[in-house]
């Protein structure tokens, strides 16, 4: 039988690194779009960011809806603020310039880090500490 304390460490674990593969992506799109400069590229390159970040976002919710997290829908929002803004850039992007997407790409990494080391890492927090009393 699989302890709650060990789902709530592997759920950590498993959250750190989903984080580390996102922001991986980000900075190799970041080093693609300075050598190509293409706009059309990054397009693709959002849509992949987008898409890696929404799984992200469903699996992690999906876990602190089922271990009932007190700060569930202020997590949910944030996560839907990412989602809107990633959307909304990239519908400009077709006529950006590489300085444009450039700019866009450092924004959504900031937002990121400043996401998983702010909002995550109080999620994780909670579940190492949820573990301990179990």
């Amino acid at each position: 039988m699989i302890d709650r304390k060990d789902i709530h460490r592997t759920y950590a674990s498993l959250i750190n690194e989903a984080q580390e593969v996102i922001i991986s992506t980000v900075d190799k799109a970041i080093e693609e779009m300075q050598r190509q400069k293409s706009s059309n590229e990054f397009g693709r390159v959002l849509s992949n960011i987008t898409k890696d970040t929404n799984r992200h976002f469903t699996s992690e919710e999906a876990y602190l809806k089922d271990f009932k997290y007190p700060e569930y829908h202020y997590h949910k929002e944030e996560h839907q603020d990412f989602s809107t803004k990633a959307l909304a850039y990239s519908k400009i992007i077709p006529n950006s310039d590489s300085q444009t997407a450039n700019k866009i790409l450092d924004y959504l990494k900031k937002w990121l880090v400043r996401h998983f080391q702010e909002t995550d890492n109080k999620s994780i927090e909670y579940f190492y500490n949820y573990s301990e009393v179990i």
